[in-house]
């Protein structure tokens, strides 16, 4: 059974407010105050899909077979997806990009510098001067956005996506289809929260509010309750995929977001000069 959003104005963040004469008043004019405040609000929302951002990054020394090589993989993970009943507007893609490997050896030691290593050999063995000082060979990488709608199915997807040639993953980020539907509900609770604060300083000092100034900064922002980003796998660098890359329970069970929002408002005071005890 899905469950229902719980819904909260923050409390524990620093509010800021000011008592401050806006302009100077010309002779025979009351000095002109306001409050200033930061009012935030806050949702938090069960996630019903989740988005993987990843690439798949091949290795040649020519450009032409790192790219078929590429397009090949990159057929195969389609035909998966598809297989997998993910609709073509769930799955973007960018063309092949496609850069040149040097004989740089300051990333001995990774998965990246083992796979050129691989490919193209130790420096000195058997190359020639100009193959140690010019380019030796190129890497194609094509970046995928996939959107996976049936949770029950991340893993069984994820797994397959790296069958098939994804061997980078930069994110995998659980997000709720709800998220349009509360944003302006959201606003609302800031600007709330902000008249309860202008409300209770200005009440402390002794003022009430009259109009409001101006008003701001009502954005709203979401913070997944799961993501983590991955380095490339073999043939694209960074680290393999010794680590598992996500929580996988969290993907399938109890992952959240949390959309939040923080408005700033300045409230004029009704003819209030604030006077020390």
């Amino acid at each position: 059974m899905r469950k229902k959003p719980s819904f909260s104005c923050s409390v524990a963040c620093l509010a800021s407010a000011l008592i401050a004469m806006h302009h100077l008043p010309a002779r025979g004019e009351e000095p002109v105050s306001a409050i200033a405040v930061t009012g935030t609000a806050k949702i938090r929302l069960p996630a019903d899909e989740i988005v993987i951002y990843a690439s798949i990054v091949t290795l040649a020394k020519t450009a032409a077979d790192a790219c078929k090589e590429n397009r090949l993989k990159s057929q195969s993970l389609l035909d998966f997806l598809k297989s997998q009943k993910i609709e073509e507007q769930m799955v973007e893609s960018d063309i092949i990009a496609i850069s040149e490997i040097q004989p740089s050896r300051s990333t001995k030691g990774s998965s990246y510098g083992r796979a050129e290593d691989e490919l193209f050999g130790e420096p000195g063995d058997g190359q020639s001067s100009s193959q140690r000082s010019g380019v030796i060979g190129y890497r194609a990488y094509r970046k995928f956005t996939m959107v996976v709608k049936d949770l029950t199915k991340f893993e069984e997807i994820y797994q397959g996506i790296v069958d098939k040639g994804v061997n980078r993953v930069d994110s995998v980020v659980p997000r709720s289809s709800q998220e349009s539907q509360h944003s302006e509900r959201l606003r609302k609770a800031a600007v709330r929260d902000a008249r309860e604060r202008a409300h209770s300083m200005a009440s402390e000092l002794g003022a009430k509010l009259s109009s409001i100034k101006s008003i701001a900064n009502a954005r709203v922002g979401s913070l997944s309750g799961s993501s983590r980003g991955v380095g490339m796998g073999p043939g694209g660098g960074m680290g393999g995929y010794g680590d598992d890359p996500f929580d996988h329970e969290a993907s399938s069970r109890g992952a959240h977001i949390t959309l939040e929002t923080s408005v700033d408002i300045i409230f004029y005071l009704d003819n209030h000069e604030f006077k020390s005890k």
